[in-house]
């Protein structure tokens, strides 16, 4: 580039060029700010809109929020789950928090920062009433300066410090209240990696790391320190019960699920990765010693596009379960990964409307998705999906609109 070369010779143009690119690096972020307020309130009013379309019956209200989100996380290539957050939030910074969205709006804060300001919210400031209001507003007043002039995470910390001071419950009910909420998520990284986020009691998380610590220095090999603790994580969870230890990580792991492996590769003739159901790629080492724990295989046969076309099993109704769940991995709608396993397998043209049951007709469904094309549903909030010969659904949303989700090719051998 003309530029980076005359710099070399040139210190004083050098200079001003990395001033520059600095400036419109910071410039660009306060526009996408910008641009993610119009966002935000454009999912706000697509809420608001969806209370003049709902009728008194409580299911058809939920197909109907159900669908919005559906159709948008369709439309955006977003992940239904996210989807429904990205509303949630929406919803709260337009009607509750106008100078975080005001900060959103003038580029001061990104979005990430306005997401912390909300989710750090003091108990009760999303109550309606004045007391809620006059909550939001004290809040506001603290943290949205604190965040214009430092990152999410700093942010984060001090907005929860300031919730605490503003809350009406003592530290103790908010812990014990916090506790409630424990639970543990997966969220997929990349390259056959995930991170495993236990929600649970600052102390506990603090004690499980410390003990991991303390038995990661003990060893003695060439594994970082990081890496000691995550291998020790994983046997300790998947070898041991609360009163015996039952062997390796590996040894202990029966898993309920699907893994694609070529048989060459499962013969140790190649080293093609294998694919963990609704998952993702996964090393064929992993995916042998899955193999060889597995106490049965289902032999599927592929066409020469690698499309599944049948697998071998004695009983008729499960072979068109195990067919489905192979070809399709996970549930349907577009973007969604739930697996098989939280799938139900229902026709595409319902049955009661005079759909075959047959392959050319199955596909899994998740429950959030599966209700969207009941007949029952509102015409105003129904979903439509036809299959096509070679499996892939197009669905048409409520406006009109058509989305394609394809089957994804594979061979797998399936545990349980």
């Amino acid at each position: 580039m003309p530029i980076i070369a005359e710099s070399r010779t040139d210190p004083a143009r050098a200079d001003a060029r990395r001033a520059a690119l600095l400036d419109e690096w910071v410039e660009l972020g306060s526009q996408i700010a910008t641009l993610e307020a119009r966002r935000v309130v454009a999912l706000a009013e697509r809420a608001e809109l969806l209370a003049y379309e709902t009728g008194p019956e409580i299911v058809h209200s939920s197909m109907a929020q159900r669908s919005m989100v559906a159709e948008f996380a369709a439309a955006g290539h977003v992940a239904p789950a996210t989807m429904n957050n990205q509303f949630s939030i929406g919803v709260a910074l337009a009607n509750d928090y106008p100078e975080t969205l005001r900060a959103l709006r003038e580029g001061r804060i990104s979005r990430r920062h306005a997401e912390v300001i909300v989710e750090s919210a003091p108990q009760g400031s999303h109550d309606d009433d004045d007391d809620g209001a006059t909550l939001r507003a004290a809040y506001e007043r603290d943290v949205v300066p604190y965040a214009c002039g430092t990152t999410a995470p700093r942010t984060r910390v001090h907005a929860r410090a300031v919730a605490a001071t503003l809350r009406s419950v003592t530290q103790e009910e908010a812990h014990r209240e916090g506790r409630e909420e424990r639970k543990i998520s997966v969220r997929p990284t990349s390259d056959g990696m995930s991170q495993l986020i236990g929600a649970v009691p600052e102390l506990l998380a603090v004690a499980i790391y410390d003990r991991l610590t303390a038995m990661a220095a003990a060893m003695d090999d060439d594994r970082t320190m990081d890496q000691r603790r995550a291998d020790l994580f994983c046997d300790l969870l998947l070898t041991a019960v609360p009163s015996s230890v039952i062997g390796t990580d590996m040894e202990a792991f029966r898993p309920t699920v699907q893994v694609t492996i070529a048989a060459s590769t499962l013969a140790e003739r190649d080293d093609m990765m294998a694919e963990f159901d609704g998952i993702g790629p996964i090393h064929p080492d992993f995916a042998r010693g899955l193999a060889g724990n597995a106490p049965s295989f289902a032999r599927l046969f592929l066409d020469p596009s690698g499309m599944v076309t049948n697998v071998d099993t004695y009983v008729p109704s499960s072979r068109m379960k195990r067919y489905l769940r192979a070809r399709d991995q996970h549930c349907r709608f577009p973007g969604c990964r739930a697996k098989p396993s939280r799938c139900e397998i229902d026709h595409n043209h319902d049955r009661a409307l005079g759909g075959a049951t047959s392959l050319c007709n199955l596909a899994c469904f998740c429950s959030s998705h599966h209700p969207l094309k009941h007949p029952d549903v509102d015409a105003r909030h129904r979903w439509t999906v036809t299959q096509e010969p070679e499996g892939t659904l197009v669905w048409r949303s409520p406006l009109g609109r058509e989305y394609i989700d394809s089957p994804e090719l594979r061979v797998m051998f399936s545990d349980g």
